[in-house]
């Protein structure tokens, strides 16, 4: 029995009670959400609800006169073996010992699929990096890709349908910018004062692509009129820029369902279509030549333009057409967006434009993601795209361990400024969380080949795991489904990791309390079945966050 199972039969059977007590005291409301607590304090029992305190003000009685109604209602709970009253009114479960054998029979059961939740039959779509394809991307797109690559895995894991996508912006402005610098950088091979656009790209990366496209045609484009150098330069460099993004990701353990080209919008009509729909549905109007979408008639704080009064669509025309391709067109349920912090604007439009097509915005999540400040010998390194002078995520693969990059970037929320320690990745001592949850799980393996025996649940003596400390890890490891669903309907990757390091915490607290092999051959086997347990939960989280797993440390 784990926790999101047993949480459900209990709320079931609390409401149920509730129900009872507002037909013998004659009372009609709503019933109030019964919110479940797992105290850290055990005296407080195993799970704790304070029920019993949102209910009073309906029956008109304390909590506590109102909470024994209910306790008297429930009657016999299966695997609880006391339930009370405590503090103001907190209605107290504590859990018997079968409870606890039947969590460890379950992992041991299906141990490959220990977590998963029951298919939702719902489609979600996980859209995240979608850097632009003009140049290398940065340190925060790895903490983009870890976060994003993360909770797909987690909403995988809680019976969603996932589809991993990048969405690459190959139109528009940035584009028509990238081929300019790039034609310029060409043409200063031969006349060093030519001039270079005020606002291009001034990363060496343009000189590099400029110079392998000369390498290839030499001056063959030289007197050429400027639009078919700027074409033929931008089809030569878009595509090398692409295949490096996914080398990169790949290299960071990033892997797409699906690369979505902004051009295919414009190719199949699509976002014609849906300035056209707009138009019609009479949420348009022209001002200074150019076509802007009355966002504030659908909650927004002020209009958008969808295209510019030069004829051409704005990103966001395009990202109009984009979402609605994934919901009309390819009928996914839910879309995830991760964000850069400088697109935090986004947000409120895109939901008007949903609003406006009659689709439900809350359909339509956002995660925002700050930015990272790398450090490195205690300082802050500094870094700036356009100079060129920006720590890359190609480098900074080559200098991290990725295992703990992934990891750490799942640590914090987010919606926060993170400082990045380049330092903490590479050392192999506890001062690392990834190394801390792997020592955990080397060191379960060690113990086991120490013990020697095959490990059998039919071989356990169950009622000899009765300590506090083991009690504690049964318990934990019984949350990890709850941790599971949790985390997706937050869309929260941090909760796992979390759970991860408190889980090795616990083993290295039991490791350090107990004598797991001591010279009692039954009571060691009923230690080493636990520790198979925690390294079974360890390494379905290892798979999900796809980090390898140590055998030996």
């Amino acid at each position: 029995m784990n926790l999101l199972k047993y949480c459900g039969y209990l709320k079931q059977k609390i409401q149920n009670s509730i129900d009872e007590c507002k037909c013998e005291l004659d009372k009609k409301f709503e019933s109030p959400e019964i919110l479940l607590e797992f105290p850290s304090d055990k005296s407080h029992g195993d799970i704790s609800t304070n029920v019993s305190m949102v209910c009073c003000k309906y029956f008109k009685m304390s909590p506590k006169e109102i909470g024994k109604k209910i306790i008297e209602k429930l009657g016999n709970l299966e695997y609880v073996k006391k339930c009370e009253i405590a503090g103001a009114g907190f209605i107290n479960f504590f859990l018997d010992n079968k409870f606890f054998e039947e969590v460890l029979r379950e992992i041991d059961s299906d141990p490959e699929n220990y977590g998963n939740l029951e298919s939702k039959n719902k489609k979600i779509l996980v859209e995240f990096v979608s850097s632009n394809p003009t140049g290398p991307m940065h340190v925060g797109n790895a903490r983009l890709g870890a976060l994003g690559d993360s909770l797909s895995e987690i909403l995988k894991c809680s019976g969603f349908d996932v589809c991993k996508e990048f969405y690459v912006n190959d139109s528009g402005n940035q584009i028509k910018k990238f081929s300019e610098s790039l034609a310029s950088r060409y043409l200063q091979i031969f006349n060093p004062s030519e001039n270079f656009p005020e606002d291009g790209y001034h990363g060496d990366d343009i000189k590099k692509l400029a110079q392998k496209f000369y390498e290839i045609h030499g001056d063959k484009y030289l007197n050429c009129d400027k639009e078919t150098l700027e074409k033929e330069i931008l089809d030569y460099s878009l595509p090398l820029n692409i295949e490096r993004m996914k080398l990169n990701l790949s290299n960071y353990k990033v892997e797409y369902d699906n690369w979505f080209y902004e051009s295919s919008l414009y190719s199949s009509g699509e976002i014609e279509d849906t300035i056209n729909h707009l138009k019609q549905k009479g949420a348009t109007y022209t001002k200074n030549d150019a076509l802007w979408f009355k966002a504030t008639d659908f909650g927004s704080e002020k209009d958008e333009v969808l295209v510019r009064n030069n004829g051409i669509p704005t990103y966001f025309a395009a990202d109009i057409a984009y979402h609605l391709n994934k919901f009309l067109k390819r009928k996914f349920d839910i879309c995830v967006n991760f964000l850069g912090a400088d697109h935090h604007g986004h947000v409120a439009r895109m939901r008007s434009a949903m609003r406006c097509f009659e689709i439900d915005d809350s359909r339509l999540v956002f995660i925002i993601v700050q930015l990272v400040r790398l450090t490195k010998n205690g300082e802050i390194l500094k870094m700036s795209k356009r100079s060129g002078k920006s720590e890359t995520l190609e480098d900074f693969l080559k200098i991290v361990n990725i295992d703990s990059a992934r990891f750490i970037f799942n640590m914090q929320d987010p919606n926060s400024t993170m400082d990045f320690d380049i330092d903490l990745t590479v050392k192999n001592d506890n001062s690392n969380p990834s190394y801390y949850v792997k020592y955990a799980y080397a060191r379960i393996n060690s113990i086991i080949k120490k013990f020697g025996d095959k490990i059998s649940v039919n071989n356990v003596n169950f009622e000899l795991l009765n300590s506090e400390i083991e009690h504690e890890i049964i318990f934990e490891l019984a949350k990890f489904p709850y941790e599971i669903n949790e985390s997706s309907k937050m869309m929260d990757s941090t909760k796992i990791i979390r759970y991860v390091i408190n889980l090795a915490s616990l083993f290295h607290k039991f490791y350090n309390l107990t004598k797991i092999l001591c010279d009692k051959y039954e009571l060691s086997t009923a230690r080493c079945f636990l520790c198979l347990q925690i390294q079974r939960v360890i390494k379905r989280i290892f798979i999900m966050l796809k980090i390898d797993i140590p055998e030996y440390m």
